[in-house]
């Protein structure tokens, strides 16, 4: 299980997520009967990667493993189809050296999506092709960066199963950046904290008044917290992010239930030209 928050600002984005992994399944007691849960818990998930040397990251939420791999294996293995964005200015830097035009290396954060949705939908369908969509396990994936050339960010989601194509998350409005904050996988603890209610208030609300879902969530639209993100400085939006992780985690703790959403929280800063770890998981003894 996952809670992934993403800060969009006008000075870069920032990225985190927890580090809980939870693997599900069927076992048998010794009397033979067979129940169905959390078999498994890690606290040291990656969901947040760095792809290559680009100023690119990803954060995955929904489930860990695609068969026997990881999601992150899976991105790691398309990282590697990439090329380095340091060797090829160093190539076109020895060419203008030796007074040739070096060719045009441009990249951008749509293609590279593409190409990662690509090659992880191959994994999933070969995996999972064979039984129907509606039991097939979702993954989703955002990806976020800087294209070649551009001062403000893009980012695209991944949905499996779903779109074929990579969905634009906070497109330009009027032909200006759109400034916010998203949050993907175990929300409900921050739609609670944001909104001042959450779906299942909706849906007790809406059937107990005889009342639409819409009609209810107009009516308390006005409860959500007013959050100034067109101003908010990259660094408040880093202990913004960590916040979001936070509640969430706190929530999985505390409540009766598994706590499926821990670990320490990893975290990125990305720039036009940077993706700079804040705080990142180490191996150790």
């Amino acid at each position: 299980m996952t809670v992934c928050v993403s800060v969009k600002v006008s000075e870069g984005i920032v990225l985190a997520s927890d580090s809980t992994a939870t693997l599900q399944g069927a076992l048998k007691d010794p009397a033979g009967n067979q129940a169905t849960g959390i078999l498994k818990t890690y606290d040291h998930a990656r969901k947040l990667s760095h792809l290559k040397d680009y100023p690119i990251g990803t954060l995955t939420w929904g489930t860990y493993l695609v068969g026997p791999r990881s999601v992150e294996s899976l991105i790691k293995e398309y990282e590697y189809t990439l090329p380095s964005l340091a060797e090829e200015e160093e190539k076109a830097r020895g060419a203008r050296l030796s007074g040739q035009s070096p060719p045009p290396f441009t990249f951008d954060v749509k293609s590279i999506a593409s190409g990662l949705l690509a090659h992880v939908q191959k994994a999933y369908t070969a995996e999972y092709g064979h039984i129907p969509q509606s039991s097939q396990p979702p993954l989703g994936i955002l990806v976020s960066g800087f294209s070649y050339g551009s001062f403000f960010p893009d980012q695209w989601l991944l949905t499996i199963p779903g779109p074929t194509q990579p969905q634009e998350l906070r497109p330009d409005v009027g032909g200006k950046p759109s400034f916010g904050a998203n949050w993907f996988g175990l929300t409900d603890a921050i739609v609670r904290l944001h909104w001042g209610r959450d779906d299942a208030s909706l849906e007790l609300l809406a059937n107990r008044f005889s009342v639409s879902v819409d009609d209810v969530r107009a009516i308390l639209d006005p409860l959500q917290y007013p959050v100034p993100f067109e101003g908010m400085p990259l660094q408040d939006a880093i202990d913004y992010a960590v916040y979001l992780v936070n509640v969430v985690i706190g929530r999985f703790r505390f409540v009766i239930g598994a706590p499926v959403c821990g670990g320490e929280i990893d975290l990125a800063v990305l720039t036009p030209n940077a993706f700079t770890w804040v705080s990142r998981k180490s191996w150790k003894l």
